[in-house]
């Protein structure tokens, strides 16, 4: 039988080596669960699956303030309790009738997960806007769909948003495929902040990189340039609300005109990723949930500002050197 995988282009596939190597951690004890990362004007805003609240920090990586997303009254013991968290996993910057607001997604994965939060920006330190959006009638028709879940729950990991396209990233967990989801930005935009009904979106399949029969997993996205850059982990949880052992995390790009090479479920096209490992080669084992990317100084370089969650309610940031040979 042959084998149904493709790469993106082989050529390229045989000339293309990653790297993904960290070069600083900052470490937080009381930012639970880091889960989400988005580029802030003199910094970066954080999300924590565990939390309920928006985190602002500078560009030294120092947390500056906290806005509250939702009711906290749940924040129990510095976390929130997994059966009541809306386990947000993905942050982003969308526009809308000329002003810019933070999308967080939930993850979709049960009925407290089907939902948004849209953060008017810039932030009011006394009064932030927040308005809750519920993705029911979106989640409930990407449920149905086996080609996308298998016969797993839903886990919507990664949200990139570009001028023309919106990518939602579902996370492989047993049949269930590593998937990119395509909307059309303006669709997603009159779904969100109009009620419009959403098209059907397109579907790409992807085979990640595994380790001890374990296939990586997507939890993060970012795009820049002409490249979707995700971020990918690999964890032996028997689904897709319960924790498991994180055997290693993985930086790698989808080449966006790629994506439509991609569109059949029983030939995913395998993308390639970098393990991330510290400057003396060793496997990082903390779960990178999601990443920012700044381009370096070289062609093909990049810095990667990452953050991990230790699934002990800490999170950490990583700075990792990203570099495409």
């Amino acid at each position: 039988m042959k084998d149904k995988k493709k790469n993106i282009d082989a050529t390229e596939e045989e000339s293309t080596k990653l790297s993904a190597t960290i070069t600083a951690t900052h470490f937080y004890h009381n930012i639970p669960s880091g889960s989400g990362i988005e580029e802030a004007p003199d910094g970066y805003y954080i999300i924590g699956d565990d939390s309920p609240f928006l985190y602002l920090f500078d560009k030294n990586y120092a947390p500056k303030a906290q806005y509250p997303l939702f009711d906290t009254a749940g924040f129990v013991n510095g976390r929130i309790p997994k059966p009541e968290k809306p386990d947000l996993e993905s942050l982003a910057t969308i526009a809308y009738k000329g002003k810019s607001y933070l999308l967080t997604l939930g993850s979709g994965s049960s009925e407290v997960r089907n939902k948004a939060f849209l953060v008017e920006l810039p932030l009011s330190a006394a009064n932030p806007i927040v308005k809750e959006v519920s993705l029911k009638a979106l989640f409930d028709t990407l449920q149905q769909d086996t080609t996308i879940v298998g016969e797993e729950l839903l886990n919507v990991e990664g949200l990139a948003i570009s001028e023309e396209k919106v990518y939602l990233l579902q996370r492989a967990l047993k049949a269930a495929p590593n998937l990119v989801l395509t909307f059309d930005l303006n669709d997603f935009v009159a779904f969100l902040f109009e009620n419009k009904a959403l098209p059907e979106p397109g579907r790409h399949f992807f085979q990640l990189p595994s380790l001890q029969q374990h296939q990586a997993g997507f939890s993060g996205a970012y795009v820049l340039d002409d490249k979707l850059f995700f971020s990918a982990s690999i964890e032996s949880a028997p689904n897709a609300i319960l924790d498991g052992e994180v055997i290693g995390s993985y930086i790698g790009f989808i080449p966006l005109a790629a994506l439509s090479e991609a569109t059949s479920p029983t030939k995913p096209i395998v993308a390639t990723a970098a393990i991330v490992t510290d400057n003396k080669g060793k496997t990082y084992t903390g779960k990178i949930e999601s990443l920012v990317v700044e381009k370096g100084k070289n062609a093909g370089n990049y810095k990667v500002i990452a953050i991990s969650d230790d699934d002990q309610g800490h999170s950490e940031l990583l700075e990792v050197e990203f570099i495409v040979k």
